[in-house]
């Protein structure tokens, strides 16, 4: 009988060893990047419906520990910090994305990292060593699920991967014991859940959070002394037992030597808010008006994807802005309608316009293994989009991965004017400015404590 591959003792051994590692200029710029993105998007949808009801829920208290929240900017433990400022920062569907994970890794991770950085009183470097390795535990996990079988059976990723790689994250930041590794990512693989059905109403971003608290508390379960079996991952009734589909437990390694993977396969970071899998389609009708179609002439548009790139968006006749950030319909169509795609277009408000509803009922979508029109190879991702009108025109344009993935990443300078467009939204309690000035400054940070106050310009009310 073949012995099973010991993944989990080969996810500890990584991420012991790499606390030890030091960061290259490239990795170390790309985490402060995903950093500051996703604190960006976590201030943006911090006063979000979602995020008032974890509130509420959690009741935290104010003062009972040092890790911020980004909606109010009091201080509570690092548990309750990381769950909301998780909720906050995936409720407008803004952060960014990976391919490899098919799904959010930077607003699992940098909440919990920042939460315990905060109240560990760390250094900003080892905050970002933390992020890195979470974020390559991540890749290799998903690459030996695979990941797209999980994701096409249901399983939402962001959850399911990213409890495993919180409680790396988090078990490099509390000094865990190998011995204690082991636990955490057994106990943590009891924690991880998550359904995709539930893409498009208010409890996905919970998921975020879920992942984001339960890391955590694996983590810290573990180091009290809390058990799991050290071989849980690769055992008869384990991890990939239980998640995988005809999973491949020899991709893991592999992976981790990589160095590092927020170096080889990147991030995809967000232009507007809302699932990865309708950019690339979005932009391609954004080109077609900007030609200057007129939208009321449109009487049919038809979209094609590469295969398995209609599982994510899964609201065909969206009635509410949820919906609407997983419905490819609605995305082109409000592109085709608007000429722009911004955080206002998801919006309840918009998804029941009269006009706009008449054009989403013209999109019709497929996917096709070739694109029917220009070269047939392709990048990961294509979209294409073709729209007839009323007086018998066809337009067409084609889009591969969207300006921001990992193929073509923003600039530093299009990631900040992003970053302060969130920190302009209603509540925001923090000097946009000042608070991007200490972000950018994390590498050097001696104790990142009081990484966030001096840049608190004032105290919201409490959620």
């Amino acid at each position: 009988m073949n012995q099973p591959v010991p993944v989990t003792g080969q996810l500890v051994d990584f991420c012991v060893e790499a606390r030890r590692a030091s960061l290259d200029q490239d990795v170390t710029h790309r985490a402060v990047n995903a950093f500051v993105d996703t604190v960006g998007v976590a201030v943006a949808g911090a006063h979000e419906p979602v995020v008032t009801a974890m509130h509420s829920a959690l009741r935290l208290t104010a003062g009972a520990g040092a890790a911020t929240v980004l909606g109010t900017g009091r201080r509570v433990d690092a548990h309750g910090a990381a769950v909301v400022n998780a909720v906050a920062g995936h409720a407008m569907d803004f952060d960014d994305h990976l391919s490899d994970v098919n799904g959010h890794p930077s607003v699992v991770l940098v909440p919990p990292v920042l939460a315990l950085g905060e109240e560990l009183g760390l250094p900003g470097e080892h905050l970002l060593r933390a992020y890195v390795i979470g974020h390559q535990v991540m890749c290799a996990v998903s690459a030996a699920l695979p990941v797209r079988a999980h994701w096409t059976a249901g399983w939402h990723a962001t959850e399911t991967v990213g409890v495993l790689g919180v409680a790396a994250a988090a078990g490099t930041l509390l000094q865990l014991t190998t011995s204690e590794m082991h636990h955490a990512f057994g106990i943590a693989a009891s924690m991880a859940a998550g359904s995709r059905q539930n893409c498009g109403f208010s409890v996905k971003p919970v998921h975020a959070g879920m992942a984001a608290g339960n890391g955590i508390l694996a983590a810290r379960l573990a180091a009290a002394g809390v058990d799991a079996d050290p071989h849980q991952l690769e055992a008869p009734l384990g991890y990939f037992a239980v998640f995988g589909k005809d999973p491949d437990l020899t991709a893991v390694a592999p992976v981790l030597k990589e160095r590092w993977t927020l170096s080889t396969r990147g991030l995809n970071v967000k232009a507007f808010p809302a699932c990865y899998a309708v950019h690339p389609a979005g932009e391609a009708a954004l080109e077609i008006r900007g030609r200057g179609l007129d939208p009321d002439s449109v009487t049919d548009v038809t979209v094609t994807v590469q295969p398995t790139g209609l599982t994510g968006p899964i609201h065909h006749a969206p009635v509410t802005a949820d919906q609407a950030r997983f419905s490819m319909e609605y995305t082109v169509a409000a592109a085709l309608a608007d000429g722009r795609l911004t955080a206002g277009s998801f919006d309840d408000a918009q998804v029941t316009r009269p006009a706009l509803r008449r054009l989403m009922a013209t999109v019709r979508t497929a996917e096709a293994a070739a694109p029917p029109f220009g070269p047939p190879d392709f990048t990961r991702w294509y979209a294409t989009v073709e729209v007839t009108t009323s007086d018998g025109a066809q337009h067409r344009a084609r889009r591969g991965m969207p300006h921001g993935s990992a193929h073509d990443p923003l600039s530093d300078e299009e990631l900040d004017t992003k970053f302060l467009d969130c920190l302009r939204s209603p509540g925001s309690v923090f000097d946009g400015q000042a608070l991007l000035a200490a972000l950018r400054d994390l590498p050097s940070a001696r104790d990142t404590a009081q990484l966030l106050g001096p840049a608190r310009s004032r105290t919201a009310p409490t959620l």
